[in-house]
């Protein structure tokens, strides 16, 4: 992701309904509060599309339809996306799923017209985070959608909400807390 919040990057289609819990990521992984993305990357998606994590690839973009991201807010799954470097097309998403994917720092468009009939696994797409739009480089084909807002944009390009308060945190140093010497 760049600043300008544009992404050019192979698709990966997925349906509806495809939830955070054994559907991101395993049940396990979630409730075990496991957050080392090496350890997570492996199980991205492989509930849904077993071969998904042989065949993604840093800055691709997953399309989803509706309900992407339902179920319980556990957001293990975003962990692994960010670490890829993964932003989400979709028709709808769930409030809190979208509060957890910008707070992870990954780029989210909701609001797709029907993602299985925009684009088809392994389609080159373009898409412009703070415009909307979204080109099928492979059809021609391009959707407008809703935009990400500035502020949800702002927090996305500084690495999610940790990044966001250790941007704030430089510009407030007498809000840090004191380091303490090491004990002798």
């Amino acid at each position: 992701m760049t600043d300008t919040m544009r992404c050019v990057g192979r698709c990966h289609v997925f349906g509806d309904d495809i939830p955070l819990d054994d559907g991101l990521i395993p049940f396990e992984m979630a409730i075990r509060r496991i957050d080392d993305p090496q350890r997570l990357l492996p199980e991205l998606l492989r509930m849904v599309d077993p071969a998904f994590p042989d065949r993604v690839r840093p800055g691709d973009i997953i399309v989803a339809g509706t309900n992407f991201g339902c179920g319980k807010p556990h957001f293990q799954g975003f962990i692994a996306m960010a670490a890829l470097g993964l932003s989400v097309l979709c028709v709808s998403m769930p409030y809190k799923t979208l509060r957890g994917a910008i707070s992870k720092g990954v780029p989210v468009l909701a609001g797709l017209p029907a993602g299985d009939a925009f684009a088809r696994t392994g389609h080159r797409l373009d898409v412009d985070f703070r415009t909307g739009a979204v080109v099928n480089l492979d059809t021609g084909q391009r959707v407008d959608v809703p935009p990400l807002s500035p502020l949800l944009a702002d927090v996305v390009r500084r690495g999610g909400t940790r990044g966001t308060l250790a941007a704030w945190l430089d510009t407030h140093p007498d809000m840090r807390l004191p380091v303490e010497a090491p004990r002798a």
